[in-house]
């Protein structure tokens, strides 16, 4: 990972605005149509959910990266099919990813361009994952979840996905990427979104490499951080934090947030970790991070704020996938985070909206 700059982004409003607009033009377009033809489309969509799940596994972009490629030169260079790859690529390019130059020859544009490996906030991993094999099963047993309430994928693959994952570490790989390029995308946004600059020591809960916590670093250089993670995890964490210039100022700390969380901080922040987990546990994580903290300390959660009327992308969608593949994981509403908050020692302060994410602060009390 070079240290080049996170990837910006615009004021929180100009941000949901363009969200806004962007479904409204949807919409429009859905009006246009036929209602059937419409609706064919929306019923389609996993179609391109595989396409580019198979052009991040081959790595097209990659090989499209030193320019125009025949179909024969990249048939050759991905090891697959010319007619079944130039077949792939063509309905790709008709979705609007990858395109045609004058002569016919395959070239990357600016989505297929977020597909390339090792550039910020790349998407290559997030194709991957979501359209892989194990998601898929989950996601096609959505019915019987809708039915019972119980999570697919351990009812399809007979574990969790947290097990599955250290079962199947190349799965895992992909899966910490893409929460890494998730990360990647949304950290100064956080960084500048909130004070951190009135806090001394920011404490990061499964904070993985430091991505996020190292741009606060960065955007408030006053401020010293503790990454906690496990310790695998906190050992690939120090060359990305030596590469972003602040490992002298982050402590790591190895452990786990069912059992304790460090002590000394000023304010303790958790990005898309209580998502991951039902209200029992996710109370068990808050009262460990509570015992860990002096009254007065702040948390602060970073987190997809999903209404029960609330039909704006990406969080309803979000919000389903966290049923479908994890212990009881949801996408929660600022009330439901209160109600969290009241049962382990906070006091909800306020919220903060991001460009996608809500931040929101509460006061250990």
């Amino acid at each position: 990972m070079s240290s080049r700059e996170l990837p910006s982004a615009p004021p929180a409003t100009i941000a949901r605005a363009a969200l806004r607009a962007h479904q409204l033009a949807l919409r429009a377009a859905d009006r246009a149509l036929p209602a059937e033809f419409a609706l064919m489309l929306k019923i389609a969509g996993f179609w391109t959910t595989q396409l580019l799940h198979v052009a991040a596994k081959f790595r097209v972009a990659d090989h499209l990266q030193s320019g125009p490629k025949t179909g024969a030169e990249l048939a050759a260079l991905t090891g697959t099919n010319q007619d079944a790859l130039h077949r792939v690529m063509r309905a790709l390019i008709t979705d609007g990813v990858f395109a045609f130059d004058a002569s016919g020859r395959f070239v990357n544009n600016r989505l297929s361009e977020t597909l390339r490996s090792g550039i910020i906030a790349s998407m290559r991993d997030t194709a991957d994952y979501f359209g892989s094999k194990s998601n898929l099963e989950a996601w096609a047993d959505v019915d019987e979840t809708v039915r019972t309430g119980q999570p697919a994928f351990n009812r399809v693959h007979g574990m969790s996905c947290w097990d599955w994952f250290t079962q199947h570490p190349a799965e895992g790989e992909v899966f910490a990427g893409t929460m890494t390029s998730l990360t990647e995308q949304s950290a100064k946004q956080v960084a500048t979104g909130y004070n951190f600059g009135q806090h001394a020591v920011v404490c990061d809960i499964a904070g993985g490499r430091g991505t996020l916590l190292s741009e606060v670093l960065r955007q408030h250089t006053r401020c010293r951080g503790i990454l906690f993670d496990a310790g695998y995890v906190l050992d690939l964490a120090a060359p990305y934090l030596r590469d972003r210039g602040v490992f002298e100022r982050i402590d790591r700390v190895a452990g786990s947030f069912f059992e304790s969380a460090p002590k000394g901080a000023d304010l303790y922040m958790m990005k898309d970790i209580l998502h991951d987990w039902d209200d029992e546990r996710s109370l068990a994580i808050l009262r460990n991070v509570r015992s860990a903290m002096n009254p007065g300390a702040h948390l602060l959660l970073a987190e997809f704020l999903v209404e029960e009327r609330t039909t704006q992308i990406p969080g309803p969608f979000i919000d389903v996938h966290m049923m479908l593949v994890t212990d009881g994981g949801r996408q929660r509403s600022e009330t439901e985070f209160g109600a969290l908050f009241t049962q382990t020692g906070f006091r909800h302060i306020k919220t903060y909206e991001c460009a996608s994410l809500s931040l929101v602060e509460a006061l250990a009390v």
